[in-house]
């Protein structure tokens, strides 16, 4: 059956196509609507999502006063504030009965139209049910847009990391191998003075700072993104990681893993190295020890990690800046990719940090 504008009277032939839209979208528009006389806020039109909304026909609404569909206190808010007001500059939160005398409480804006040559009003009114349903709609697609934003950046991230990583490592590495193999040669050089001169090798003071900088640009590309992790593997890459962290720290890591070199999917394989490696400096800079437990399971479902050290131990509650950024990144990493980390700790009692990352919907399941 389509909708139709109902009026307390015949009305006139349109006037243009402007108006006759307007008709059109205020007949089929899907929140309930009303057109009242200004004077008198006596309904002069409604469309068929009203009349479905209070349980009445559209016909039984033409004329009635609309304050009479209001609570009495909500009347007298009403009126005074149409008063006030002649745009609703936001939602009004009113109560209203229904034919069978439900109270429902509603949003309701307006705005003043012309209608039939009579100064009147619009309002557009929602239930606050179907206004939470939309917010929590709005809600949970704005969620969905941001974790997939969240998603993209640290793809891009790591694609960026990986670039500049080669970068140092193919064309700068290879730039300093070059100065330090002519450093330790004597060779000839033309001489501005004399044409001929020769030039003895490098110092060994010089060798020595370009085998510093060569060795501090090989780790800076390791750190960016180890070559390892893409080649074979996020276990193998840990066990690399591992021996630099104790050379760096003196805190010997014990890694208990599957007896294999099992692969996963690149994006589990990038977020569980990131969160261990995020996990152990938080343990370098805070904990106060010389040995940590990593521990890497899989089954056919998820990837489980546990980092566990006996330090100083913390509040999560009340998680100092440096300490909580870190545990925040650890954290979106894992919900990016549909997983969990859950920190447990206390003052004197150690950190144990569980992650349960899933395989399925990542791109594979384990090999």
């Amino acid at each position: 059956m389509p909708l139709q504008w109902k009026f307390l009277s015949p009305p006139p032939k349109p006037k243009s196509g402007a108006e006759e839209q307007f008709r059109t979208i205020f007949a089929r528009y899907p929140h309930a609507s009303w057109v009242l006389d200004r004077a008198t806020l006596r309904v002069l039109a409604v469309n068929e999502a009203a009349a479905l909304q209070f349980g009445y026909s559209a016909k039984a609404l033409l004329g009635v006063s609309y304050l009479d569909l209001l609570t009495p206190e909500d009347a007298v808010s009403m009126q005074r504030t149409l008063n006030q007001r002649t745009n609703s500059r936001g939602p009004a939160h009113w109560r209203m009965r229904t034919n069978n005398g439900e109270v429902i409480h509603v949003e309701v804006s307006w705005r003043p139209v012309p209608f039939n040559r009579v100064p009147a009003l619009l309002l557009v009114i929602e239930s606050t049910r179907q206004s939470m349903r939309r917010l929590e709609r709005e809600t949970d697609e704005g969620r969905e847009r941001l974790e997939a934003l969240s998603k993209r950046l640290v793809e891009i991230q790591e694609a960026e990391r990986a670039e500049i990583a080669r970068e140092l490592h193919d064309e700068i590495g290879q730039l300093l191998t070059g100065l330090k193999l002519m450093m330790t040669l004597p060779g000839t050089l033309a001489d501005a003075g004399n044409g001929n001169g020769t030039r003895a090798a490098g110092t060994p003071e010089m060798i020595k700072i370009v085998s510093e900088l060569i060795g501090r640009v090989r780790d800076l590309s390791m750190d960016l993104r180890p070559p390892m992790l893409d080649e074979i593997g996020v276990v193998a890459a840990l066990q690399w990681h591992f021996e630099r962290y104790t050379r760096r720290t003196g805190i010997k890591v014990s890694f208990d893993h599957p007896a294999s070199n099992p692969r996963f999917p690149a994006s589990l394989e990038i977020a569980a190295f990131r969160i261990i490696q995020e996990a152990l400096t938080n343990t370098a800079r805070h904990a106060g020890v010389d040995h940590v437990l990593v521990e890497l399971r899989a089954d056919p479902e998820y990837l489980r990690l546990r980092i566990e050290d006996l330090g100083h131990g913390f509040n999560p509650d009340l998680e100092p800046a440096g300490r909580s950024a870190g545990l925040t990144g650890m954290k979106e990493r894992a919900l990016l990719i549909g997983g969990q980390v859950t920190i447990e700790s206390a003052r004197d009692a150690g950190t144990r940090i569980f992650v349960v990352l899933p395989l399925r919907g990542t791109g594979s399941t384990w090999n």
